[in-house]
């Protein structure tokens, strides 16, 4: 850390000659995230946060001329007058852009249930710049960030999971408007199945962050926020024919002065496949459908309530393809159903930049199906609660947090789990003293667990701005507790012949992260260029690993037994990415990362990718106005485990291997067509015959080359 040590002393070298702050919002006063704000004829420039807050130094004392820029919305230009050392506030209103035909597709969004906000660094991804990379799914959104992987690492479940700097996705907090959702399994329905169409952004969090949070933001925590109406009428929708299956979604929604609904409905199926004819399809093919329902009244300037709601339902087989009725006798296959439901209101009055609110979620799943030839049965009910008061330098809050599950392979009674948390964060702190720009951004949290007793989550965070970059260093840690632990496979040899077991006296996995960030940002008449690198190091302790105990006589299935590591385990590593945007309308993102996952002996944890580099690229060409976006990926090797028929875990590496992706697209008035190839290289993993007595671990593609066409309508 003697580098880290080097900087701080260096940062009093820099001079600071002075900075202009604000806020950006709409006409109605609310935040525009990623507003451009820069300094005519100069290469400094920023861009707002999630809060619609800028901070932007100034090269020298003197006037100058700032550029507010928003897309949709009327440039506004001020000029502005900074002393030495002065600090000068300007907030700024944007006035939408008067068209004689309504614009067909807008980036705004009226505030629904407010993004919790946290004090560690967020990474924003706006929905425009989705579309423009080609991502179809929130969860191909999430992958945009350097350091992120999304892992279906079940095969049974067919869940996915973010897996943010090498930590298991278990430790990664799923956020749908800033609501926690907290069972593992719900994450399918909204990283697997919601388009981007139907997304405003994404908010990425990394580092331990349970100082906010409370239990599971190990790694970090990944917030979902939902495209809402501005217009009396909006409706949009998307269809998606792929060569395995298919994906449907349809939104409507109204504003009208102080209320706004809005109602989205998404299907998604998956036909088998099995790529080696043996007679076990290596996927899970399955139906999925979910609901969610949103209603906002703003009854005056200073209330706001929100009700919404959501309701999935599934049904997944995997292993042999047989009818309903055999699924009972034979130890290959399983078939399960899922239905879950979701419940939250929040209620908040605002008076300047202070805001009390109150939120409440309950949340509500069963699953039922026949797994290892035996009647499986699960139920899990969540409710969560929190009052939360804002003001400019603080905030503060109580949460309530109750879990019960009841599963039939796992516990012989229904599990229980209540914790109380009430925690503190600052906000926009800085000593004048201090002879750079900065923010100190401190948070403290204590939890009481019925189970696991006190728990104290720190948080201590800086961010220096001294001219030349913005430097950022944090400190945190977090905490999850192992109620469903078993809706998590990280860390199995995966596929179809395993059984899982827990240890009844599981204790809880703390982390704790250390994180360095360096930013630039450059902005010319024709480029706009942002470049970023992060140092990161995670130590978890009392890490749950899953234990090969042996081969089950009877179903063949290698039994594996979850218990807690008495050594931790960590993750280090460094990660780089950058973003242009030329004004010719092309975009390039790179991005790359190096970790190394290990325990106290310096064991490779196995299932960790090592290494990663990927791009975006997105062209608007002007041959009959196409819009031609290709991704690709060159992915490194990770430890892989293979449990053979005598009960031995065979090890290896697993191959270094490219995936190259390509989709065109043309808007046609309302009507947006596109054509794709996912895995142009044909490129993926043949698996060997699962009646060779094998649990083998899917460590790359195994459908290969996949073709599919999408129309989506916006009205």
């Amino acid at each position: 850390m003697r580098w880290l040590a080097l900087i701080l002393i260096a940062l009093p070298a820099f001079a600071f000659h002075g900075a202009i702050a604000g806020r950006v919002v709409d006409e109605q006063d609310q935040p525009l995230a990623g507003a451009q704000v820069w300094l005519s004829g100069h290469p400094s420039g920023t861009a707002t946060d999630t809060t619609g807050n800028y901070f932007l130094e100034v090269p020298m004392h003197g006037e100058f001329q700032v550029v507010y820029q928003f897309m949709g919305f009327k440039s506004e230009t001020l000029r502005v007058f900074v002393a030495h050392g002065e600090r000068v506030r300007r907030d700024v209103m944007l006035h939408p852009v008067a068209l004689a035909v309504p614009m067909v597709e807008t980036k705004e969004r009226r505030q629904t249930i407010q993004a919790a906000e946290t004090p560690v660094p967020a990474v924003v991804i706006p929905q425009s710049v989705a579309e423009r990379a080609g991502k179809s799914t929130v969860g191909e959104v999430a992958t945009m960030e350097a350091g992120i992987q999304l892992q279906k690492r079940c095969s049974a479940c067919e869940v996915s999971e973010v897996s943010i700097q090498g930590l298991p996705g278990r430790f990664s907090l799923i956020l749908l408007e800033g609501m926690p959702l907290f069972a593992g399994l719900a994450s399918r329905y909204i990283l697997d199945l919601v388009p981007v169409e139907m997304v405003d952004r994404l908010e990425v969090v990394k580092g331990a962050s349970g100082a906010l949070w409370g239990s599971d933001a190990i790694a970090g925590a990944l917030n979902i926020l939902l495209l809402q109406p501005v217009r009396p009428l909006e409706a949009r929708g998307t269809y998606t024919r792929r060569s395995y299956g298919n994906d449907l979604a349809a939104q409507v929604g109204s504003a009208r002065r102080s209320l706004g609904f809005s109602l989205m409905g998404a299907h998604g199926d998956r036909q088998p496949v099995d790529q080696n004819l043996d007679g076990i399809v290596e996927n899970t093919f399955y139906q999925r459908n979910i609901l969610i329902g949103n209603l906002s009244f703003y009854p005056g300037l200073v209330w706001r309530f929100n009700l919404g709601g959501s309701f999935g339902d599934e049904i997944r087989r995997s292993g042999v393809v047989i009818p309903d009725t055999e699924y009972i006798n034979n130890p290959l296959a399983e078939k399960i159903r899922t239905r879950r439901w979701d419940f939250w209101q929040r209620a908040a009055y605002t008076a300047g930049r202070s805001e009390l609110s109150c939120r409440i979620a309950l949340s509500g799943q069963k699953e039922t199906g026949t797994v290892e030839m035996r009647d499986y049965f699960s139920q899990q009910f969540n409710l969560f609660a929190d009052v939360s008061a804002e003001f400019p330098h603080l905030r503060s809050g109580i949460s309530f947090l109750r879990q019960q599950v009841q599963d039939s392979r796992l516990f012989t009674q229904p599990s229980q789990e209540e914790d109380l948390g009430i925690w503190i964060a600052g906000r926009e702190i800085a000593f004048t003293v201090f002879p750079v720009a900065h923010e100190i951004l401190p948070a403290i949290r204590l939890d009481l667990n019925s189970v696991y007793g006190t728990i104290l989550s720190p948080y201590g965070a800086i961010k220096f701005f001294p001219g030349f970059a913005e430097l950022n260093f944090a400190a945190g840690t977090g905490f999850r507790t192992p109620m469903v632990i078993f809706e998590s496979m990280e860390n199995l040899p995966g596929g179809f012949q395993y059984a899982i077991r827990r240890d009844p006296d599981l204790s809880r996995e703390t982390g704790l992260s250390l994180l360095a960030g360096l930013a630039r940002r450059f902005i010319t008449p024709s480029l706009i260029a942002d470049f970023r690198l992060n140092l990161f190091r995670h130590l978890v302790r009392n890490f749950i690993a899953a234990e090969l105990t042996g081969v089950d006589t009877l179903s063949r299935r290698a039994v594996f037994y979850y218990s807690n590591r008495d050594e931790p385990i960590s993750s280090t590593g460094i990660e780089l990415s950058s973003i242009l945007n030329f004004h010719t309308h092309t975009s390039l993102s790179l991005k790359c990362f190096v970790l190394r996952a290990e325990d106290h002996q310096h064991r490779t944890i196995p299932f960790v990718r090592r290494w990663g580099v990927g791009y975006n690229l997105s062209v608007k060409t002007p041959v009959w106005k196409v819009e031609l976006n290709t991704a690709g990926e060159l992915n490194g090797p990770m430890l892989v485990q293979t449990v053979l028929s005598d009960g031995r875990i065979l090890e290896s590496e697993s191959p270094v291997y490219p995936v190259f992706d390509l989709r065109l697209s043309r808007q046609l008035g309302i009507v947006r067509l596109s054509l794709g190839v996912n895995n142009v290289g044909d490129y993926h993993q043949l698996p060997r015959s699962h009646h060779e007595g094998r649990t083998e671990y899917y460590w790359g593609p195994i459908i290969g080359r996949e073709l599919y066409a999408t129309v989506s309508l916006s009205i």
